[in-house]
């Protein structure tokens, strides 16, 4: 861990430019890292980011392997779930920032539509059985219930993933939840749009890159911080924030392992490391905590 005062940001260059707000690595093939197959929500978040002419690595559960996928060198960057508007933190993906320390270069904020998917002679009524991703199935339970109740709910690791399986089983009696363009990919049916419950449901992406990134036009920073275990200490470290009308976006905490009681703090802020207030507000944080750890700065998304 670091001492009082010290910064923990990656040193290694890495230099990138960019075009109509994105990032696109010079000189580098882009070669991206999703949990999940084509045509998954990381996918389309992916090519949201950087466009089309990308090179998938699909990695399965857990999301560990997308980190392994990205220290790769033939890898440039993952594109990761971090934070979903219904279920909130993905706590696993939290804790491998902290132990893997890659950088975060970029966000994408995609509006999550399920869709009930079949093959293409199957109806709504011939539906036994639903497999998908544990999240999707429990964001479209209502539909579930009121449509399919008798339908059996089978878990798969991934949405995509999950329709590619019911394609090649060829059982009409057989459906999976995933997006439209997951439908498209694999010669789909889709029998239902937009079945999510909550249509207000947004899945937060964090873009990540193994060195640190250009943050000269950054309006987000996100960080992790440690603090003295002592009555006051959070209300100081967001007071050095506050005094910078600096404006937290995001608050998370989690357990330090081998410190029972004790807890890291994942902070997003409305201001990039390259504006004046950011420095005056680390270098107060930095009397405060015993740990600051700067996770990336970049360009929020829209």
């Amino acid at each position: 861990m670091a001492r009082r005062g010290v910064f923990q940001i990656p040193r290694r260059p890495f230099y990138i430019a960019w075009q109509q707000g994105r990032l696109y690595a010079v000189g580098m093939s882009n070669v991206v890292a999703i949990q999940g197959q084509s045509a998954s929500f990381h996918d389309t978040a992916s090519r949201q980011f950087f466009g089309d002419a990308i090179r998938l690595v699909c990695c399965d559960l857990p999301f560990s392997t997308v980190f392994d996928a990205l220290e790769q060198p033939t890898t440039d960057y993952a594109v990761c779930a971090i934070e979903n508007s219904l279920y909130g933190a993905i706590n696993d993906v939290y804790d491998l920032l902290v132990a893997r320390r890659p950088w975060i270069c970029g966000e994408v904020r995609l509006r999550i539509e399920q869709c009930l998917i079949g093959l293409p002679q199957s109806s709504i009524g011939k539906i036994a059985a639903v497999h998908s991703h544990p999240v999707a199935l429990a964001q479209c339970e209502a539909f579930l219930k009121e449509h399919l109740p008798q339908a059996t709910r089978l878990e798969a690791d991934d949405t995509a993933g999950s329709v590619a399986m019911i394609a090649e089983i060829g059982d009409p009696t057989k459906a999976a939840i995933a997006s439209a363009e997951a439908a498209a990919a694999y010669g789909m049916k889709v029998l239902q749009r937009s079945i999510e419950t909550n249509h207000q449901n947004f899945t937060r992406f964090a873009v990540l890159s193994r060195q640190p990134s250009s943050y000269e036009h950054a309006t987000k920073t996100s960080a992790v911080i440690e603090l003295p275990h002592e009555p006051g200490a959070l209300h100081a470290a967001l007071g050095a924030f506050a005094k910078e009308r600096i404006n937290i976006t995001l608050l998370v905490s989690r357990p330090v392992v081998g410190k029972p009681g004790e807890y890291r703090f994942y902070i997003d802020f409305a201001s990039g490391l390259q504006e004046a207030r950011t420095a005056r507000a680390l270098h107060a944080l930095e009397r405060i905590a015993t740990t600051i750890i700067i996770l990336g700065s970049y360009r929020a998304a829209d």
